[in-house]
């Protein structure tokens, strides 16, 4: 009934402004023009407004981390406000793309926000290369990025959401990819006295070899190593095609994705092996760039079965016995703690084979699904005494009370408390030793 009257009340509050959440949304960073729509709304003086922005900025201090690509089931509470942050790294040369589906409201507003994570730990929020919350992100430099994410006041449900990353280049050889490419760079040359500066795909002589982005042929050469060679400047990069057995375009001309530049050969020092192409990028001051991660797509990720989501923010409970929390889903992530048998958790998410946990002291981590169980059962009965300490929840202080008494069902513990479930389904704390005040 409380969280009924927030949301009448919200609604209410703006609508006798003339506020809408597309108005509020109209320009600048939707999470910023949104949280200022609260601020100067009649709600301004609430608290869950308050709690709304803290669990914003809470979000981003406490992440979790995943590598890409990621997917996650999840859901939100709209009664309680929170927000949850994903901590991973990407490659120069990908495209960061998010997206998100919502499987039960459809209605709701989410605020997905992207920052890169610079030196000293600031966040520097990164724009969608496309309009709107969700898009792609290229990615100018190797490094760690942090997402938030936060539905709108007082709404929530299940989502699913897919952190992943895309090739920001076209291949430039019709019917290869990424996977076709032979030599790679940073592969030893002249007996290891210079590194390959590229990466060689290999294909029949004659073959197209095609422009991977927009940009200016600013040369076209014939030389001792390359060969004869293209270059095509495009922004910040300069790509360098060499071996070629012709060459099509004269420099100076513009070129676009899927132009054919000339064809493949082994001209240069290339002479004594197969055909094939050589393929650089160069950034500012011609600095070399692997290629690969300009080409590398993705993995699809495993769907994840709508139908495990029951278990999503409610209690569960380790079933085995000494296992490991970990900073990640993998076992290549890093150790945070022990769980005993029988020990509660939150279950916050689900992604393939693990699921993303809070412990009732607030701490979060990773367990392997199949160290968890849901806590809907008894492990054992206990009679709860006069003398017996209480707790509504984790983090409000102990009481005693006479109306607590007989048998209760434990349901797991944590630390020095256990959680019963009374007669009529109320969850409460119970000290195992005494008070601890």
């Amino acid at each position: 009934m409380r969280k009924i009257s927030f949301y009448i009340l919200f609604c209410l509050c703006l609508s006798c402004q003339g506020t809408k959440i597309e108005q509020l949304l109209r320009s600048g960073s939707p999470y910023e023009k949104y949280l200022q729509g609260l601020k100067t709304s009649d709600l301004k003086d609430y608290a869950m407004v308050r709690d709304w922005e803290r669990a914003g900025k809470a979000a981003l201090s406490d992440s979790n981390r995943v590598e890409l690509p990621y997917r996650e089931l999840m859901r939100f509470d709209p009664a309680e406000p929170e927000a949850v942050s994903f901590l991973f790294s990407a490659n120069q040369g990908q495209e960061i793309t998010i997206d998100l589906k919502m499987l039960s409201d459809t209605s709701v507003v989410w605020f997905t926000d992207l920052f890169e994570v610079q030196k000293g730990g600031e966040l520097k929020k990164l724009k969608p290369e496309e309009g709107g919350s969700f898009g792609r992100y290229p990615v100018g430099s190797e490094e760690n990025f942090l997402l938030r994410l936060q539905p709108e006041l007082l709404k929530g449900g299940l989502v699913e959401l897919s952190v992943s990353y895309a090739a920001s280049l076209s291949f430039p050889l019709l019917n290869k990819n990424y996977l076709n490419i032979a030599s790679f760079f940073g592969d030893p040359r002249d007996g290891g006295r210079r590194k390959h500066e590229g990466v060689d795909i290999f294909a029949a002589r004659g073959t197209p070899v095609l422009a991977v982005s927009e940009g200016r042929v600013s040369r076209v050469a014939d030389n001792r190593l390359g060969g004869k060679t293209v270059r095509v400047s495009s922004g910040r990069y300069s790509f360098y095609y060499a071996h070629l057995d012709s060459q099509m375009v004269a420099a100076g001309s513009r070129v676009k994705p899927g132009d054919t530049l000339g064809t493949v050969g082994n001209t240069g020092n290339a002479r004594t092996t197969a055909p094939h192409l050589h393929f650089g990028i160069y950034g500012p001051g011609w600095s070399s760039i692997d290629p690969l991660y300009f080409f590398k797509q993705s993995p699809e990720l495993p769907d994840l079965p709508v139908a495990d989501s029951a278990w999503l923010k409610n209690w569960g409970r380790v079933k085995a016995g000494l296992v490991n929390l970990r900073q990640g889903p993998g076992t290549g992530f890093e150790i945070l703690g022990k769980l005993e048998k029988q020990d509660l958790l939150r279950i916050e998410g689900q992604s393939d084979g693990w699921l993303r946990i809070r412990l009732p002291d607030n701490s979060q981590g990773f367990l392997a699904e199949n160290l968890a169980e849901v806590a809907d059962t008894s492990l054992q009965q206990r009679t709860l005494q006069p003398t017996d300490w209480f707790k509504s929840n984790w983090g409000s202080p102990e009481f005693q009370h006479a109306a607590f008494s007989g048998d209760v069902e434990v349901l797991g513990s944590f630390g020095q408390f256990d959680l019963v479930a009374l007669g009529d389904g109320t969850k409460l704390w119970v000290n195992k030793t005494g008070n601890t005040n």
